[in-house]
């Protein structure tokens, strides 16, 4: 496909944008506009959140654990009035509650994380299924040295889209995401506001 610049109307200094920035060592692009023309930045991993259940447990099980050490270093003077039972009861307590607390707070961390990361392994694969999509535009874009502009011909964006007028660097990032820059002409040849 040879496209014809909208800025001079000529096809011979016109490279498609991958092409211009491997060029760029032949001085086709200079680096502050190869920075916009670069292609959509790739989706990372985002870490998996912790669930404020958990965090509420565990404060929960920490202050419970405070309180029954406190009662252990300074047992109730009565306490010799009562059976046995009731003695391990009221020593072990202050024990056995924060154990229970802190056991279902991993319990209820280890179900987060799993839904935690499956929903980030989601996120992922339609960030990477948008960002396809992306590439193709990106790839659909030309540059024209001697104008120093990128532009999209006719039918580049989808079959029967009009030609881009001249888009300065900074504003082929905006194209590429369909969205288009305020004062030039949108995909369906309406001035964007």
């Amino acid at each position: 496909m040879n496209a014809v610049c909208p800025g001079c109307a000529a096809g011979e200094h016109a490279l498609p944008v991958p092409e211009a920035l491997e060029d760029a060592a032949a001085a086709a692009v200079d680096p502050p506009a190869a920075a916009h023309l670069a292609p959509p930045p790739a989706p990372g991993p985002q870490p998996v959140r912790e669930s404020a259940a958990v965090v509420v447990l565990v404060v929960v099980a920490a202050l419970w654990l405070l309180v029954g050490v406190l009662g252990m270093l300074h047992p109730d003077p009565d306490l010799h009035r009562h059976d046995d039972a009731y003695r391990a009861g009221h020593l072990l307590g202050g024990l056995v509650g924060p154990a229970v607390l802190t056991a279902a707070a991993l319990l209820v961390r280890t179900v987060s994380r799993r839904r935690g990361r499956r929903r980030e392994e989601e996120r992922l694969r339609v960030q990477h299924a948008r960002r396809q999509d992306l590439m193709q535009r990106w790839r659909r874009g030309w540059w024209c040295r001697r104008c120093r502009v990128a532009f999209f011909p006719s039918g580049a964006l989808h079959p029967g889209s009009p030609a881009s007028p001249a888009l300065a660097a900074q504003h082929y990032p905006a194209w590429v995401l369909g969205v288009g820059a305020p004062g030039t002409r949108g995909e369906d040849g309406q001035v964007l506001s």
